[in-house]
């Protein structure tokens, strides 16, 4: 567990902004995967290509809440200081940004 230091204030602060902007990244990315699969002739592409990329759409929606859980919660201990909250989101932003890189890395390798 983390104890909220003198400056968690601003650290909370940074990590909302962080996170809503991961957020609207991600959201902009998976619609440019979505509309990449709508982009597809149904009758000349293989359903499962199309299939593909509609599900690498969708993954992209777990970092994506996930951003919005982070912004949330950020929120929530500006509101209501705890320091376990305060861990939580220390490590919920670790974790979001692993999820992130992770869901860039695959669509970079596999689909781009």
């Amino acid at each position: 567990m983390f104890p909220a230091p003198e400056y968690a204030k601003d650290v909370a602060i940074a990590l909302l902004g962080a996170s809503v902007g991961i957020a609207g990244l991600l959201l902009v990315v998976a619609g440019f995967v979505f509309a990449q699969a709508a982009t597809f002739p149904p009758d000349e592409t293989d359903d499962e290509v199309i299939a593909g990329f509609e599900m690498a759409g969708r993954l992209g929606l777990i970092p994506f809440l996930l951003a919005l859980v982070e912004a949330g919660a950020s929120l929530l201990w500006l509101v209501h200081k705890s320091d376990y909250l305060y861990t939580g989101v220390i490590w919920g932003f670790f974790l979001l940004l692993i999820l992130t890189g992770l869901y860039g890395l695959v669509l970079i390798l596999r689909y781009l």
